[in-house]
Parts: C-alpha cells; structure tokens; sequence
C-alpha cells in the first residue's frame, strides 16, 4: 500500500478508532475563466482515526462550456515533484470521467489509491479543462467515516519478468520478436473496459506483452497481478502511466510499482516536463510523447522533444494526425535525434482492441527492461494488426547483416535494404532514407524486395502503405549508418 498502516493499527489497537458519525463538510468556491489548465486546491482537515473519505464534486453549468477535472492529494501535500524527490501526496486523479470517489483503507475507487488514512490536511484538487464566460461556480461535499477497519489493501502488481532464466542475458539467441502494445486505458482512468476484458482483448490478439497506461494515476498498476496469474500467466503486462499535462500527453513506460509521475506543469517550468522525465529514466522506463497532433483540447504536443525516447506515430486507426506524427519523427531522424517510433491502440472501449497497431520489439528475453531496452535502441516496427508481418535487414559489402534499429559503422555505400512481408501482398513498399523517399514497389507474395541504397544515405527504414487509401499498415525503425572513421 501506498502509506504505513502503523497509525491506523495502534489508533485501532488502542480503542481511538470506533463508532463514531460521520463528518460532513461543505466547501464551495468560484474559478475565474483565466484560470483554465491550472489546478485549485480545496484544503480540509482528516482527523485521527478517520477511516474513510468520500468526495462528490459537482459545478456549474456542465457539459455547457465547463468542465472541471478531479483528484485528491493527503496529508504529504501536494507540492511538485522535482527530479530527485519522488515523493508525491497524490492518493488519485480521475479527471473529468468521474464526479465522486471514495478511499478506504481496504479499497477505493477506481483511479484512486487505497490505503492508511493519515490525519492531518488533505487537499481535493480541481482541474479547470474548460470554462464558459461566467466561470466556474464548484461545490465540494466530503463525508469522513470512522467505522472500525480490520482489512487493508495488498498491493499486487503483475510480474515484469516472464524469462528469469534468461534476465541478463547478451547472447543473440537470448533475443526475441514480441508483438505488444505500449497505450490502453482501463476503469481505472477514463476507460470502460475492465482489466480482465483488456487482457482478454490482447490474448484474442496474440499479443505477447501489454502495458495499461492509465491517466495520471497508477492504480490499475498495482492491482493487475491479480488477473495476470489467473488469466493469462504468458502474457507480460508491464507498468506505464500516460501522463496527462495541460500542454499534451507522454507515455511513462516501464515504471516501478506505486510510481506516480507528476503532471501538473506548463512549458518552461521548474519542475516541469525535464524533472518528470528524469523520473521514468531514474527508474529504468522510457519516455514517449502520444498522440502529438491529436485536435482534442491540450492532448496535442506543447512541451519540448528534448526529452522523450520515442514518439507514439500511430495512434489507433490511421488518421491524418498519424501522418503528422509520422513527418516529425522522420524530421527528427534527419535532424541526427534516434528517437523511436512507437504504436498504441489508445483502446478504451468497445469497439476499440488493443494490438491495432501493433509494435514489435526484439527483446532480450520476456521482461519489461528487454522491452524498455528494446524501444531505447530502436529496435521495433509497427504492424496494422494480426495476420501481418515482415522482416526487414540491410546487408554491405564488408559488413555483417544489420537489422532494424542497428547502428552500422560504416557508410551507405553498395549497401543493400531487403524486405520480405507476409500477409501485406499487393501493397506498396516504401524504402525512405534522410534523402527522402527512393524507392517504392508492389509487394508480391513469397517474392523478397532488394534495394541498393543511396550513397551517403544516414539511414534507411520501410513503410507500407495501402495501394488504394495511402494508408499505413506498417512501418519500421531505421537501420542507422554512422560513418567511416575519419568522419565519426
């Protein structure tokens, strides 16, 4: 559990905890137009032995031009996490999916986290995501019970490492194709599907790993091993927070269990999205930025590309903010930044499935850090879904075979790209380099595509594209060439 249940236990051995009414508190407040995307603190007071806490927010004028998100930090306050104090009084964050939660010591709310309940002031925090002229008038009702307790939360994560025979190992046999998928949202954020009906969703779609990455909270994190060992002992799910800030949404891949990462920041601030960041890499995760040319409000792309490790190309079904993503990551590529190009279904309901798109790393072994290593190194390609699959190399003249996501030392020069496909035939091959698009071809089953590429190419990677529509059914990670040695 996120707190020590010390205090509870001795307050409860000790008869301070009984029978005893609920308290029952009213705020209210007003928030002014101009403070839209910063967040309003409610303090109260939790007094000893209170053993639960339920909050019911409700504002003006709803679904008509206001819209107030929720959460909830304890007694530890509710300062911003910087890049070496990991310590944050965060006990939940809904956001606007939900307008009342409830926190006990042996269960909470979805989104929110169980655990001791420590006297002392707690702060609801509210979240203006849109307002109307008029502003925002809020209420906050808060009710604190005191019944006795004699149960409390387990904290029960997934096991990350399905391979401990191999963890560690170097060797390339200890490498792998795993087909998986980095962003999907449960009843733990602003989802509707249960954890048990993602993974089942990801077994249907012979996935080997997933990550749940619900909004800024890391409850579904801390409760998956439960369905994990009952339902689906193969299949890694690992640790991710999609990290929700008033300037876009990043992926935090790869997490410790009750890792929160902090959200609450602007462009340029100190601490801010830099400090944030340092967090996931100080832990062993990665960092990706979802969705970047997303048009719903502040899910676009504001802070800077400094900082992140991927970019999530492929959001979903292919749309045009997909094709903008996928130019600015190719960009960056040009520019000399190796940042990698990842998929994620964004899966949150019915008819949404997680693996569409589909990214496939080459890991070292079943685990979360293969897979965390595997993105950092480039070593992936993304595949519209089931039934599809390549194999892509660049073989030189003096040089072993180099495969997606390799860095060769060497040049470009009487180098080869060579592609072959199954289930993708009669669509069209794209062979890219930083020089732009060279070579394209209709894709024929059981017939291999060989390429030579351009002199003085800095990379070269694949796209395959629909033959009707232009759309993308996928797209691979750069083979990287570094030079001679006079020029490295």
């Amino acid at each position: 559990m996120k707190l020590s249940t010390s205090t509870l236990l001795v307050a409860s051995l000790t008869g301070i905890v009984s029978a005893k009414d609920p308290i029952k508190k009213t705020l209210t407040g007003h928030i002014d137009p101009s403070q839209v995307y910063s967040f309003v603190y409610v303090p109260f007071d939790v007094e000893v032995g209170t053993t639960s806490i339920y909050v019911l927010q409700s504002y003006s004028d709803k679904g008509k031009g206001n819209a107030l998100d929720l959460g909830i930090f304890d007694q530890r306050g509710y300062q911003l996490m910087d890049a070496h104090n990991g310590t944050s009084g965060s006990r939940g964050w809904s956001g606007g999916f939900r307008n009342n939660f409830t926190i006990t010591p042996s269960w909470a709310t979805p989104g929110y986290d169980p655990g001791a309940i420590e006297p002392g002031t707690w702060n609801v925090v509210l979240g203006p995501y849109q307002s109307n002229p008029g502003g925002i008038d809020w209420q906050v009702d808060i009710e604190m019970g005191f019944d006795s307790v004699d149960t409390f939360f387990e904290l029960a994560p997934a096991s990350v490492n399905l391979d401990p025979i191999c963890n560690g190992c170097t060797e390339d046999k200890a490498f792998d194709w795993l087909r998986g998928d980095f962003h999907m949202h449960t009843v733990y954020s602003d989802g509707h599907y249960t954890p048990q009906e993602q993974i089942t969703n990801a077994l249907s779609r012979n996935l080997s790993f997933i990550f749940f990455s619900d909004h800024n909270t890391d409850t579904s994190n801390n409760i998956i091993g439960r369905y994990q060992e009952s339902m689906a002992p193969d299949l890694l799910i690992g640790r991710a927070i999609e990290v929700t800030t008033r300037e876009g949404h990043w992926q935090a891949v790869g997490l410790n269990p009750e890792q929160i990462i902090e959200w609450r920041y602007h462009a340029g601030d100190n601490p801010g999205y830099e400090a944030a960041t340092h967090q996931v890499h100080r832990t062993g995760g990665f960092t990706s930025v979802n969705h970047p040319f997303a048009t719903c409000g502040a899910c676009n792309w504001g802070l800077d590309w400094d900082h992140n490790d991927a970019i999530e190309v492929w959001n979903a079904l292919w749309d045009p903010q997909d094709q903008l993503s996928v130019q600015k990551w190719h960009d960056l590529l040009v520019s000399g930044k190796m940042t990698t190009a990842i998929g994620g279904s964004d899966a949150h309901s019915f008819p949404a499935l997680n693996g569409l798109p589909t990214t496939v790393v080459k890991s070292r072994g079943k685990s979360q850090a293969g897979i965390v290593e595997a993105v950092k190194a480039g070593r992936a390609y993304l595949l519209e879904g089931p039934g599809m699959d390549l194999d892509f190399s660049v073989t030189t003249p003096s040089k072993p075979t180099a495969e997606i996501g390799d860095k060769v030392k060497g040049d470009a020069n009487g180098a080869t790209a060579v592609l072959a496909t199954q289930g993708l035939a009669g669509h069209k091959a794209c062979f890219i380099s930083d020089k732009g698009y060279f070579f394209n071809a209709t894709i024929v089953d059981g017939k291999q595509i060989d390429q030579k590429l351009p002199n003085g190419a800095k990379f070269v990677r694949i796209e395959i594209r629909n033959g009707t529509d232009d759309g993308m059914l996928a797209l691979t990670n750069p083979v990287w060439f570094l030079g001679t040695k006079d020029e490295l």
